[in-house]
């Protein structure tokens, strides 16, 4: 399992409770129009996925990514 796959599984195991209930999550799956996050849920999101990674993912990361796949991909490569 490579790195990216490692986070990606624990970032869907995060978001699952936010999505609605007819929504999947791919790798084009946008956290904000999609998902509905809120700039507060997706705070939350981040600190319950430091958790599970045991690590810090810098918040400056956010206003760079739209979708699952680009915020998977900057937590990859800053973490």
């Amino acid at each position: 399992m490579s790195r990216y796959d490692e986070i990606a599984g624990h970032l869907r195991d995060v978001l699952k409770p936010y999505l609605p209930a007819d929504q999947t999550i791919d790798d084009d799956t946008r956290l904000v129009d999609d998902v509905g996050l809120s700039s507060m849920q997706i705070m939350e999101v981040m600190m319950e996925l430091e958790d599970q990674l045991d690590a810090s993912i810098p918040q400056n990361i956010l206003p760079e990514v739209e979708t699952f796949a680009e915020l998977v991909t900057a937590i990859d490569a800053h973490v």
